[in-house]
Order: structure tokens, then sequence, then C-alpha cells
């Protein structure tokens, strides 16, 4: 039996194995297995969706310490997780006929885990006597050679595994019960807030630089605009101080250069050589995938999974920069040759000299990003076609000769001031001719100007500025963050960078801390700063590490965390009222922030709050009156993107305004939008994109 973690891996692993390269599928209801031949070897290929199994604490009661946990099938947890009996009951019952178990799950700690449990609880079967296929994509090669040279299981990134889950189980379930119940305990209400041993420390992270951004006092400065003139020609000139702290200064300045000749001082170039970027490892590619098409790292994750189970590109979740001295990359080139996009590309690439320019971040587990030169089977979704396309230009770019820039710069003097112009001109795009669309150098050319000529400064003025305080996150800014102080992983930085968002730590298009994230945030710095900081959160880190490594015992790791966490819940018990009214506090002000939209125009008492129909989980406009029977205001919303009130009324129809975030994309409208006379043209607008959008997604049919 080979055990494999989706049913696109379990498909195309027999595919790769049965020596007639048609295995035979057997359903069962909604679910199926495959059974194959190879030499004298017969196959059963089967599938997990995920984890089978999940924590589930051994005391019962919906309270804390709860310190003990076993692992039991999924659906005894979640119980929306009915697809998953059907699974277990299916491998158990084909279990009992193997003679040997192997585990084809992705390589690396969750798929490590997932493979061993199913073998252990699904299977009963003995984890000493299995064996394990290792392989970094889903190619027929690939995979032919990890079943001739498959070993034992890796017991240490196991154990690392079980260490994760369990320590994440006990902060996450014992905390996030401590905060609920304190605020039923004080007000009545069941409303669950959540914190974890990673969701801790991010969520410090953005109330630190929302303090910041807070703190900050804009200064302001001046700066000079100047046009010279040069034999008919205009050019911009840079004045040698960026910025002029008194607008008597500025004012000066520019007294003493308007209509003035300049003297070209000095001409200087310097020639600059730009090899080409690393590899892709997975945060450089969710990096340039919200850069260049705004997707989530969590989207951009699934995209590149979703690929690599088609077998278009390796394993995604990767921290390498580097491509392995085996990889065939003749053949890769080859392959991509075939396609129309990367034709012309890969031949001229197959001409030179085949070595790829290589990161200094390594893999023990498997290589950086690449694609595989296998042909998509069937068409790509626009999303997709972007991601993929994304990778195979920056493996391309690796092949590439370095790019060549001249930087000029032209010294100006009048008088006692000094002024510069700058050019750059491209002598050699090289590589940035495969990432093309990805890399974008502009050309400035520098007028044909001599050293001694006479520049006219024909124009000058200044420009009144303020100094800008830090940004606020972005998804790839906070998951860089997260990776740079090394707290979760390649694998989990994504969601965990969605959670903060999904719990309404954050609000609008940035990382904007709302008041419910500000209460969450005070209430643990005040009463227990430890779970905020990501010291614990790293130490934990550098411990699995041990653990795979072979130097630490995963009972030490467990007894240190369990003895902590019931120091941080004793304190936390003995202040339970005083942290249940500041989450309470700070929960009736994110509701009125997030809910409210100001009185309602048909009655004269009641307040218009953003309501989710019970029966359809549509959301829309409703009077607090509507209960009682007193009102029957209502108001449409969009279904899509997060709602925020906003100060000012329709000038329109003097209903109250809305901004609506979704994704990159952010836009105002009024609650009245479906029936305003001034909105109509909007609504006309959004039609005709979402018309253009089915078009080019269905390739010129229109659904």
């Amino acid at each position: 039996m080979i055990i494999t973690e989706k049913p696109t891996a379990a498909k195309r692993i027999a595919a790769a194995l049965d020596a007639a390269k048609s295995p035979e599928e057997i359903k069962k209801g909604k679910i199926a297995y495959y059974e194959c031949r190879r030499g004298d070897d017969e196959l059963v290929v089967v599938y997990a969706l995920g984890h089978l199994f999940e924590l589930q604490q051994v005391e019962k009661g919906w309270t804390y310490p709860r310190l003990e946990s076993k692992w039991v099938p999924k659906y005894e947890v979640d119980k929306k997780a009915t697809n998953i009996k059907p699974i277990i009951n299916l491998i158990q019952k084909l279990s009992k006929d193997i003679d040997e178990f192997i585990i084809a799950t992705d390589y690396d700690i969750e798929g490590s885990l997932i493979g061993y449990l199913t073998l252990k609880l699904a299977c009963k079967a003995d984890p000493m006597k299995a064996h394990r296929m290792l392989f970094s994509s889903l190619t027929d090669a690939d995979l032919e050679q990890a079943y001739s040279s498959k070993g034992g299981l890796d017991f240490p990134v196991i154990e690392a595994g079980h260490v994760r889950h369990e320590v994440d189980w006990l902060y996450g379930i014992n905390m996030t019960r401590a905060l609920t119940l304190s605020i039923k305990k004080v007000a009545g209400w069941f409303k669950v807030v959540s914190t974890g041993r990673v969701q801790g420390p991010t969520l410090s992270f953005v109330a630190e630089r929302e303090r910041l951004i807070n703190l900050f006092v804009p200064t302001p400065f001046w700066t000079i605009h100047t046009i010279g003139n040069h034999k008919g020609n205009e050019m911009d000139l840079e004045y040698f101080k960026k910025q002029l702290s008194s607008r008597q200064d500025a004012n000066r300045i520019v007294d003493e250069l308007i209509g003035q000749d300049a003297t070209v001082d000095s001409l200087n170039q310097r020639t600059v050589t730009q090899q080409p970027h690393p590899p892709f490892n997975l945060s450089s590619l969710q990096a340039e995938a919200y850069k260049h098409f705004g997707f989530k790292p969590s989207r951009t994750l699934a995209i590149a999974q979703s690929l690599y189970l088609d077998a278009l590109i390796s394993y995604p979740r990767t921290n390498s920069e580097m491509l392995p001295p085996t990889l065939d990359i003749k053949g890769i080139l080859t392959g991509l040759g075939g396609m129309k996009d990367y034709a012309q590309m890969a031949k001229s690439i197959l001409r030179g000299n085949l070595v790829p320019v290589q990161g200094k971040k390594t893999d023990p587990a498997h290589p950086s990003i690449h694609p595989t030169g296998e042909k998509p089977t069937k068409q790509l979704s626009p999303s997709d076609k972007k991601v993929y396309d994304l990778i195979v230009r920056r493996f391309l770019s690796l092949f590439g000769e370095p790019m060549i820039k001249n930087h000029l710069r032209a010294d100006i003097t009048c008088g006692i001031h000094k002024l510069y112009t700058r050019g750059l001109q491209i002598v050699k795009r090289g590589w940035s001719e495969f990432y093309g669309p990805y890399f974008k150098a502009e050309e400035k050319t520098l007028p044909n100007i001599k050293q001694g000529e006479t520049i006219q400064l024909v124009s000058v003025d200044f420009e009144n500025k303020y100094t800008q305080g830090p940004p606020r996150f972005n998804p790839a800014s906070l998951l860089k963050l997260l990776e740079k102080e090394n707290l979760g992983t390649k694998a989990t930085r994504s969601s965990i960078v969605d959670s903060v968002k999904s719990r309404g730590y954050t609000q609008g298009d940035k990382f904007e801390l709302s008041t419910l994230g500000f209460a969450v945030f005070e209430t643990l710095a005040q009463y227990i700063p430890d779970i905020l900081s990501p010291r614990m959160t790293r130490q934990l880190e550098i411990e699995m590490d041990n653990i795979q490594e072979g130097t630490e015992k995963r009972e030490n790791v467990i007894k240190v965390a369990k003895t902590r966490l019931l120091s941080y819940l004793e304190e936390f018990k003995n202040k339970e009222d005083q942290i249940g009214e500041t989450l309470v506090n700070g929960l009736q002000r994110y509701w009125k922030d997030t809910e409210e939209l100001g009185p309602c125009p048909k009655c004269d008492d009641g307040i218009l709050r953003v309501v989710r129909s019970p029966k359809s989980g549509k959301r829309f406009v409703g009077c607090s009156n509507y209960k009682e029977g007193k009102c029957d205001q209502t108001f449409p919303l969009p279904q899509r993107g997060t709602i925020s009130p906003m100060e000012g009324m329709c000038p329109y129809c003097d209903h109250r305004m809305i901004k609506v975030v979704s994704g990159r994309r952010s836009w105002t409208t009024c609650i009245n939008w479906s029936r305003c006379p001034g909105r109509q043209e909007d609504l006309k607008a959004l039609d005709e994109r979402r018309s253009k959008k089915k078009v080019d997604e269905t390739g010129g049919q229109e659904s």
C-alpha cells in the first residue's frame, strides 16, 4: 500500500509506477483508490485528505486548563468533516491484506506526520517496518526514482511534527478558552476570542507598528524643483540637498537660482553589472506574486500547490534558493521549448552554458521552486497561469547573461549651489529579457552636454512636504517579518497572516489594528506579556530543529511547554474579571466601529447595523428596531469585501457612505447604492467589468 496526501497525488503516483501506465481506478462511493502493478509488486495506492486525525482533549468540559490530548479521527473533532470517515474506513479495510506499507506524502513536517498517523492509526501497522518515498516533483521520472530508492521513515521529522501540533494545541485551546470565558463571566456573551503560539507575536508586530504610526509626528520640509535649458532642450535638475528644513531657505535658494546660468562641472559614468535574482523559494514567490498580481500569500501557496499536483512545478513549500546538481536542466528546457510561450527563450538558452545562478538559502528536504518542463494537460485558470508564468520566467532568467547598465551623472554648479541630473542607459538586457514582465528598468537619457557648457535655469520653485511615518504591513511584508523572526514555518506563515485579519484584529486593505485587535493586544500585554513575545515561539522553533537533528527529546519540550503554560493560566485565572472587562469594552467599540452605520432614516430611535440573514447567510443593512416589529428599513450590501462605515453622507441621496475593501481593490459608495440616482453609472461599469471577466475566463465564450 502506498499512502499519499491528496487524490491528485495518488492518481499521478499510480500512473507513474504502473508498468502499463494505466492503473485501475476503483471507486467506493465518492472516494476511490488505485491498483497497479510494477514488476512483481502489486500496488494499492490510497489517499488522505490532509490530516485524517486531529488532537482532542482527554478530559471533558469546555474549560481550562486542559493539558492532555489524544489523536482521534478528524470527524470526531470537526463535525463538518463528514468526508473523512469513509476514507479512514476504506484504508482500514484495504490494509488488512497488505504486506508492505510505503509513505508517499509530501516530504515536510506536516506530510511526514500525516503519513505516520495514517499508517499507525488507520492501518494499525508497525511504522518501523514501513518505507518512505522522497520526491520533489510529481513527474514520472522523479516518482520512479523515489520508488526504486525508498528508505525508512523519517522519525525525527515525525517527532518534530508531533511537538508542533501538541504545543500549538496546548496554547491555542487553553488561551482561547481563557479569553472567551473571561468575556462570558463578565458579560454573559459567548464570543470566541483567540490567540496562539504564533498568532500572539504576529498581533504584537501589528500593534507595535500601529503604535509607531500613531506616535509619529510629521515634520515639514521643502524640496527644490529646477528645470534647465540646454540648446533648446529642457531637463530636470535635482538640488544637492534633498530636504530643506525651512521655508526661508527654500525661498532664498529659488531667488538665487531663477534665471541664472549654471555650469556643467563634471560628467561621470559608472557601469554596473547585475546578476539574475536567485531561484524562487516559497516566501520570495509569495512576495513577487503579491507585488505583481496582488495575490495574498495563502492564495499563492494554494495555486503553487495545485501546479505541483499537476506535475508542472516542483514542491513549493521550500526555503531553498538552490537547484540540485542532479536536476535534468536540459530536459526541463527542452520541455519548455515545446510550449509556445517559452519556445524561443528556451531554445536560445539551450545553445549556451547551462549553469544557473544559485542563491544562498538551503533546505534539507527540497530544492528551490522550478518548472518540471511537463506540458499542462488542461487549460490553466488565469490565476494559475500568472503564477506558472512567473515561476517559468524566473527559472529561465537563471541562465541569462548579466544585465549591464551605465549610470550617468552630470554635476552642475551655479554660484554656491550644486545641482545634478542623472541618466540610465541599459547596455545589455541579459537575463531581464527572460524575466521581462516582472522586472522593469526604465532608461533615462542624459542630454548631450559637455563639461564646461552652460545651462540656463528657466524654472525654479519649491514644494512643501512632510516626512512620512512607518507604513502599515501588507500580507507580503508581514509574512517576510515572520520569516525573518523565525516564527512559524514556510507552510503555516501565510495562514497565520490571514488569521490576524479574519479574526477581526485588523481592518481595511492594510493591517490597521482594529479596536478588537487593540483590546486583545492590550489585555495580553498587561496580564500575560510572554504570549506576545517572539522569544518563546522562536525558542520552540529551535527546539523542533534540534528534535529533527536528534539532539533534543520530544518529551522534554512538551514538559517545559506545559509547565510554562500552567503558570500563565494561573495568573490569568486570578485576574479573570479585569481581563474580561477589558475585552468586553474592546468588543463593544469594535462592533460599534464595524457594524453600526448611524441613525435609521425611517424611524426616530433606530440604529442601522450590518446584519446577516440566518437563512441565506447574506449580509444587509437593517434597523435595530426590526426585531420589535417597529421598523422594516433595509438596504442591500455588496456580498464581497470588508464593509467600513465612513463619516460623510452621500451627496446624491444623503445616505451614509461606506468603504468596501476586497483584496487590493477598494471603493466608496453609499448604503442606498442599489437605488441611489448618482450610483447608477457605477453599477453599469461594474456589470461591464463582470461581463468582460466572464468572457476572459471562458476563452471568449460568455458563460
